[in-house]
């Protein structure tokens, strides 16, 4: 081994190895040379902060450290070495050598796998409501929220253009990967139910976590617009009813800015005459009460005869209808 280098002691024990040492007899690149930047490698994934790494998140990690022009063969030469020395394993659950696990970090969260491996992924729906404790549901689904594949890949670009800034060319030239959405079905035990939306709602990253989330009132909002991905529409109801007091004024400047008439119909109708709650910025919405097929409590159910006077809106769900005089 040549002296005068500080090996990474998570790397040494590795590397001491006589399948290490056959790697790199073997290797094109030079000794000294790889063991300097699979040291400095290991040095970056012990500081990565996700628990996995994508295959582009290499390669720009593997450029960094590279200061002969890099070629795919290299990159590949020491992708392997690192995943001969177990500081990286491919991940079962995406595409062969898309994302890596990072030695160390073999338990965590699909959650926080789904949002390292996806960049724009946020938590939304079911998966957000569980994870600001308003809900009892465990849900077996990972609801998450991306853009759509067109702007998906302009905003992939543009990331890789930040990130790489004047090697961009070198990267691209030499056929490395590049920053795609790579994202599938599942993640360990969780099923993924993944919506696209050419608008990004608005989210929160945890801190100390490599999670992005819905924030509370975007979560109330999409509760209205895809209750089915909330736990139904009862469960709504019922989520509403409980901890709508609690997130009032944030819910009210939400669905003000980002709702739609309806939306702000729904909110309207929920918040007053089944919470029994007052703001002004609800008083506003009342404009929009307008009769309508499309005007019912739950987006996805046949309209009902029953309905809101106030609201000018059919209350289709079983538990509500009694409570609503309206009738037509």
């Amino acid at each position: 081994m040549p002296t005068g280098l500080a090996v990474n002691t998570r790397l040494l024990d590795r590397i001491t190895s006589i399948a290490i040492l056959d790697v790199l007899r073997t290797s094109s690149i030079a000794m000294e040379t790889t063991l300097a930047n699979t040291n400095a490698l290991a040095t970056l994934l012990s500081e990565w902060p996700q628990p996995v790494i994508s295959d582009y998140e290499l390669g720009c990690m593997i450029l960094r450290v590279s200061e002969a022009p890099l070629t795919r063969a290299r990159y590949t030469e020491l992708v392997e070495l690192l995943g001969t020395v177990k500081l990286i394993t491919p991940h079962k659950d995406f595409a062969e050598g898309a994302v890596y696990t990072i030695f160390g970090k073999t338990d965590a969260m699909p959650a926080a796998i789904a949002c390292s491996a996806d960049p724009f992924a946020y938590l939304s729906h079911l998966s957000a409501m569980e994870f600001h404790g308003i809900t009892d549901r465990l849900p077996k689904t990972l609801y998450l929220c991306t853009p759509p594949s067109a702007e998906w890949s302009r905003e992939a670009r543009s990331r890789m253009e930040k990130e790489l800034g004047p090697r961009l060319r070198e990267y691209t030239s030499a056929n490395l990967p590049v920053l795609r959405n790579v994202l599938k079905t599942k993640i360990g035990h969780s099923t993924l139910s993944i919506m696209r939306r050419s608008k990004m709602g608005a989210f929160k990253i945890v801190k100390g976590r490599a999670i992005r989330v819905a924030t509370i009132a975007r979560t109330f909002l999409d509760m209205l617009r895809e209750p089915e991905s909330c736990g139904g529409m009862q469960h709504v109801v019922d989520t509403y009813k409980e901890y709508a007091s609690s997130y009032l004024t944030q819910i009210c400047n939400e669905i003000d800015q980002h709702g739609s008439a309806v939306d702000k119909v729904r909110a309207g109708y929920l918040l007053t005459e089944v919470c029994g709650l007052h703001h002004e910025t609800i008083d506003s919405w009342r404009k929009f009460a307008q009769r309508g097929g499309s005007r019912k409590l739950d987006p996805h159910e046949e309209y009902a005869n029953h309905y809101s006077d106030g609201w000018q809106l059919s209350i289709n769900v079983p538990s509500l209808a009694a409570n609503n005089s309206g009738d037509e």
